[in-house]
């Protein structure tokens, strides 16, 4: 039977501009012409890659959403549909919420390449998404008719906790993405929900909370120094990057990696944290580098599908 995956968080429209600059790049200048190219739109953040990447992986996904009835909203499930997700858990309504991330690849002052990101939502300058609420989620475990493999969240809301919280104790591996601590008592409380939580060394620089749970996995990234992780309280080691000397577009290797991540245990059948060994972790993680360094080489979060197809 094919494994599935359960997941809510951030779900957005990706809309990719390419700079150009007609009369070349200057560094000396304050500002050099441009023209932005619409180059992608698609959907996408954390939540929305993990829920289409993973059906390219093999894995059959089931995305939690609500969103607006806009033109992008509309999209965001249209194109979940298109890469694989089974929108069964999605919806769109009037007072759903879309999120839209405007991410522009230009050239910085020193003509370097960077991305520059701006959020809105349709026909709004604030940001607009609508999650699970805490008090839907008895309701929703109603409905749910099957036992996935893993539920994943990258969310501090109390709904998508919650969820988290009753599905590890059904036994669902419960894998938790932040991109920061801020807000402690609810990041912790994401924690304590979880088995895995994978976050960035440089959004989360003090890692000594991570001593306090020695029953997950913590996978820690460090960008081009590869990756670090702790399972179970057995201390943190260390696993190389993948170089690759045509990057073109980092902007999606995160979201491989957490997707590769699940794919792999899926295929291996460790979807429970005891029965992992360092040798598991080690080749699961191994195996994400390896794939997170080949989708650089593509525009896009999802170029390399693209590609494929």
């Amino acid at each position: 039977m094919k494994k599935c995956i359960l997941g809510t968080g951030n779900i957005a429209l990706d809309i990719i501009y390419q700079r150009e600059y007609p009369e070349g790049f200057d560094t000396t200048k304050k500002r050099n012409p441009f023209v932005d190219k619409l180059f992608i739109e698609e959907v996408g953040n954390t939540c929305g890659n993990v829920m289409t990447m993973l059906p390219y992986l093999g894995v059959e996904t089931y995305p939690i959403g609500h969103f607006d009835d806009s033109r992008q909203g509309l999209k965001i499930t249209s194109d979940l549909k298109h890469y694989g997700a089974n929108t069964r858990f999605v919806k769109n309504s009037p007072d759903g919420g879309t999120a839209l991330i405007q991410c522009t690849h230009k050239l910085d002052q020193d003509g370097r390449h960077t991305i520059g990101f701006h959020l809105t939502s349709p026909n709004s300058r604030f940001v607009k998404r609508k999650y699970l609420r805490k008090d839907q989620v008895p309701g929703f475990l109603e409905q749910l008719d099957f036992k996935p493999d893993a539920y994943f969240f990258d969310v501090t809301e109390a709904g998508p906790r919650e969820l988290a919280k009753a599905l590890k104790e059904q036994g669902v591996l419960v894998y938790y993405e932040p991109d920061g601590n801020k807000e402690m008592s609810k990041f912790l409380r994401c924690v304590e929900a979880s088995d895995i939580v994978k976050f960035s060394g440089t959004h989360i620089t003090d890692v000594a909370f991570t001593d306090n749970y020695p029953d997950k996995l913590f996978i820690r990234t460090l960008g081009d120094k590869g990756m670090m992780f702790n399972l179970r309280g057995q201390g943190w080691k260390h696993v190389a990057p993948v170089p690759n000397p045509n990057e073109v577009d980092w902007e999606g290797a995160g979201d491989w990696t957490t997707s590769v991540i699940l794919a792999e245990l899926c295929k291996m059948d460790k979807t429970d944290i005891a029965q992992l060994t360092e040798g598991n972790v080690r080749k699961v993680l191994e195996t994400a580098a390896t794939i997170a360094s080949r989708s650089v080489s593509f525009m896009s979060s999802k170029g390399m599908i693209h590609d494929k197809i």
